[in-house]
């Protein structure tokens, strides 16, 4: 089956928000205001409502309640709200469970968002990007599992065994199987949503950076975020730690392996920080546990 045939099957696919979308593009501008950023979130109810209650969460303690979104972006920044509204438009649907990929409900949005966290601390540590740009791309990076998920349901264990036996990793039995891979399905999802080209190339390229060519840090900055939230363990699947590590992306970044081990214990704490920015009913150790 195509790609694109594949997509048409596949029930319940994700969406972008149009409101979000508007954001992101504002919020690179250099005349956005917090009224032009606030006039896209409120174009949609349900983002708002979602910023609004992220604002206002025990993380940041702000000292009164947050009423509306513009006095948000004034209280909170520009960046931290458009990273607030990028949570608040994909955590309904990363939410959910993946059973091809191993996940339980939650386990691609913690391993989405500590992915994002890595992605930002990587950027403010190299300056290779914005940090807001990084966190960004780390949050979308594996939207490709969500559409692929239903087409592994029951070739999980045959996906682990190949990948083992014959030392592949588990995009390259992906693309064996089906002749492409999460990335790739994430790749054209992006397009069909017309992010900007610097995010569909991440999603695309997360695994194999070299593949994207020099001069794309947003790809070897994910990629390498990837890495520390697999070690974490941070919302890990079936698919585990079956991924290729790329030297080369270490380097085009100037790291060595000591910063990132540095990065990660810094990650560690940082996640553990913040993720009361999703808490609801359950604890975050429930929704972190693998």
């Amino acid at each position: 089956m195509t790609l694109e045939a594949i997509l048409k099957q596949t029930t319940d696919l994700p969406t972008f928000p149009a409101a979000a979308l508007a954001v992101l593009k504002e919020t690179s501008s250099a005349d956005a205001s917090a009224n032009s950023i606030s006039k896209h979130i409120t174009q949609d109810q349900a983002l708002t409502a979602r910023v609004l209650r992220l604002a206002n969460s025990a993380y940041y303690g702000l000292p009164r309640q947050v009423m509306d979104v513009s006095e948000s972006v004034i209280v909170l920044g520009t960046r931290t709200v458009r990273n607030l509204c990028m949570v608040a438009a994909t955590y309904p649907w990363m939410s959910r469970p993946l059973p091809g990929y191993g996940l339980e409900p939650y386990h691609l949005w913690v391993n989405s968002f500590s992915v994002a966290l890595g992605s930002k601390l990587i950027a403010e540590r190299t300056g290779a990007a914005q940090s807001d740009s990084a966190f960004t791309a780390g949050l979308l990076h594996n939207i490709g599992k969500v559409a692929l998920s239903a087409w592994l349901e029951n070739k999980l264990g045959s996906v682990q065994q190949i990948a083992q036996a014959e030392g592949l990793s588990f995009d390259e039995v992906e693309r064996r199987m089906f002749g492409f891979d999460h990335a790739e399905v994430g790749a054209f999802l992006a397009e069909r949503w017309n992010l900007p080209k610097p995010y569909v190339d991440v999603i695309r390229f997360h695994h194999q950076p070299e593949a994207c060519g020099a001069g794309s840090p947003l790809v070897d900055i994910t990629h390498l975020a990837d890495h520390l939230s697999m070690n974490l363990g941070f919302g890990v699947g079936g698919d585990g730690l079956l991924y290729r590590f790329s030297e080369p992306a270490m380097s085009e970044l100037g790291l060595t392996a000591g910063g990132l081990e540095e990065l990660g214990a810094e990650l560690s704490e940082t996640y553990e920080k913040q993720e009361k920015l999703f808490l609801d009913n359950e604890s975050a150790s429930e929704r972190r546990a693998a």
